[in-house]
């Protein structure tokens, strides 16, 4: 789909070990700018999950993520917005295949990719619409691609550091990722002045938000067991740069 010249340029920006991830990221880049340049889609959505925080929040991505994460800002039929999304990215990446969810109905795209194996490239593009309040006032961040292929810049809705890693916490404790882990830990580090009180209380309403109740034995008995588990971490190497990935093995994720 892209010319091989210009994802290897955007090797620069993406540094992933895999070239198809390079490919996917200027895909990604390229889709967020199309949905934020749409002024009804803008004001309908929000940017949320980890493909929000490496591409907006992290002062530079930590890690190669695969999918657009979006909120909305309010509650209505999803058949517009739907429809909206198609008007902006079916036109350069082929239809896309909708996935039925009371929680987060789904666009998934399969794109022709440029090493020409038949495997396609995917993309998937998910709406929450059962969680629409956001508890710190929303914030716009810009973002930008610059690239032979595809150049624009989009000023991005999205949610406060601390509402982000109130999320990233939950789904931490909720599923069998250590992406999660090592987002949550990136952000403690590098957010400057972050309100940590704020994350805790933002997790708990997110918690009782989906009806559940995570008691802090509770938390802290599911993540004893996911660190008990060597590859719990290891799910990170094939999202990091060559470098990274390579450092993190099994006994380094032990130490």
């Amino acid at each position: 789909m892209i010319p091989a010249q210009n994802f290897v340029a955007w090797g620069n920006v993406a540094p992933w070990a895999d070239q198809r991830q390079i490919e996917q990221d200027l895909i990604i880049s390229r889709a967020v700018v199309a949905i934020f340049t749409d002024p009804f889609l803008r004001e309908a959505l929000r940017f949320r999950g980890g493909t929000a925080l490496n591409k907006l929040h992290f002062p530079a991505p930590l890690r190669h993520s695969e999918d657009i994460d979006l909120m909305r800002t309010a509650v209505g039929p999803i058949g517009p917005v739907l429809d909206a999304l198609r008007v902006v990215l079916e036109p350069w990446l082929g239809h896309g295949q909708y996935e039925s969810s009371p929680v987060a109905p789904k666009l998934k795209f399969r794109i022709e990719a440029e090493d020409g194996g038949g495997v396609p490239i995917r993309l998937k593009v998910e709406t929450n619409i059962s969680e629409i309040e956001a508890y710190d006032p929303p914030i716009d961040l810009p973002f930008g691609v610059a690239n032979p292929w595809f150049t624009g810049n989009a000023s991005v809705p999205t949610f406060s550091r601390e509402e982000m890693l109130a999320t990233k916490l939950r789904a931490l404790l909720q599923r069998e990722k250590g992406r999660d882990l090592c987002d949550l830990a990136h952000g403690l580090e590098t957010f400057e002045g972050l309100n940590v009180e704020k994350v805790a209380d933002y997790f708990g309403r997110y918690v009782a938000l989906s009806g559940q109740i995570i008691t802090r034995a509770q938390a802290e008995q599911r993540m004893f067991a996911k660190l008990a588990r060597p590859r719990f971490l290891t799910d990170m190497q094939p999202l990091l740069p060559t470098q990274q990935a390579e450092a993190l093995t099994d006994q380094t994720t032990l130490q």
